[in-house]
């Protein structure tokens, strides 16, 4: 059972450490017809990035600890499961993990870009780090989108400055993914507030933005899949000519709330689960997990584990989330045979 003392790390920045170089900004609230005979595709990318060790000023260290073990591992999985992962882009002081570059945003921006020449691949793109808010915007933080200047303020202390320029928004993140050729695309994203990627007109879960025991904001209204545990009738939709499909996005948590590192899986709390999705999470028992099979095995697990175990933390409204999900009604496949 976990418990709050075995929780490492919230992925977001808190409020407490990190102030932006400009005053005015502030980040808020502290980080199927028969199987058989459809071969899944060959063409399938992806890129995955975690963020552990982000530049240290003098008095703060906003590292996280599991970032590294989630893309490390999740890149694994996906090679064991025929897709070509192409690019690691991996921050972290531990030994023996391979790196290729480090996660700037330019680098990003370039592994993105670089995913696929192929208008009918499917390309995935994976990260793991801080999150945070500014004014309702969502972002997802690069290695440099800290820096080792701080700045002291008398009464409250020593604040590392962020550089909000090397931030990542939905829309910067999804002209990216847009503009490469493909014709499924699909975004992963373990970061605090990373809801806000999975908020548009195509959204189709009906999770609260803030899941929360404590303050009462738990109420969920049913979620309907057309394509959920049918992956063959949603591949055939897939390789048609239908034209590109509008981004899959799964994100750890609500666009106000924050995910966690937990030590007791020494992975993200939602990455823990969508590993686990590989060999659990296949409900229909087709031998294919989608991209909503996944999300719907996260986010039971989630409500029965984690949250369960933090429902009355009286003192703190954040440990307890909820995974989201957009795209329509389209899904795509995240583990499957290479055939």
């Amino acid at each position: 059972m976990n418990r709050p003392h075995s929780v490492s790390h919230p992925r977001r920045l808190p409020l407490a450490t990190v102030l932006l170089a400009s005053l005015a900004i502030t980040i808020l609230a502290s980080c199927s017809l028969s199987s058989q005979s459809i071969s899944t595709p060959s063409n399938r990318y992806a890129l995955v990035i975690g963020v552990q060790d982000y530049p240290d000023s003098e008095h703060k260290n906003l590292d996280l600890n599991y970032t590294d073990d989630d893309a490390a591992e999740l890149a694994d999985s996906l090679t064991e499961q025929g897709w070509t992962v192409s690019t690691r882009l991996i921050s972290t002081s531990d030994a023996g993990i391979d790196t290729d570059g480090s996660p700037t945003y330019a680098n990003i921006k370039a592994a993105v870009e670089a995913l696929s020449t192929d208008s009918n691949a499917t390309i995935l793109v994976y990260f793991s780090g801080h999150g945070a808010t500014d004014d309702g915007t969502p972002y997802i933080i690069p290695y440099d989108g800290l820096t080792t200047s701080e700045q002291y303020y008398p009464g409250y202390g020593y604040y590392q400055d962020s550089d909000i320029t090397k931030w990542i928004t939905p829309v910067t993140l999804r002209s990216w993914m847009d503009a490469v050729p493909a014709k499924n695309r699909v975004l992963i994203l373990d970061s605090c507030y990373s809801g806000g990627f999975t908020e548009d007109a195509n959204a189709v879960d009906t999770s609260p933005d803030d899941y929360s025991q404590a303050l009462g904001t738990t109420s969920e209204t049913s979620t309907l899949f057309a394509a959920l545990s049918n992956f063959n009738n949603l591949l055939a939709a897939n390789l048609s000519s239908l034209g590109t499909r509008d981004v899959v996005a799964l994100s750890a948590a609500g666009s106000d709330e924050v995910s966690w590192d937990d030590s007791t899986s020494g992975h993200g709390a939602f990455t823990n689960y969508l590993l686990k999705a590989a060999a659990a999470g296949d409900a229909d028992g087709d031998g294919y997990v989608t991209v909503a099979e996944a999300y719907s095995y996260a986010k039971a697990k989630i409500k029965a584990n984690w949250n369960t175990d933090y429902n009355q933390s009286w003192y703190r409204t954040e440990w307890d989330f909820l995974p989201h999900i957009s795209g329509g009604t389209g899904d795509i496949a995240l583990y499957a045979p290479d055939n």
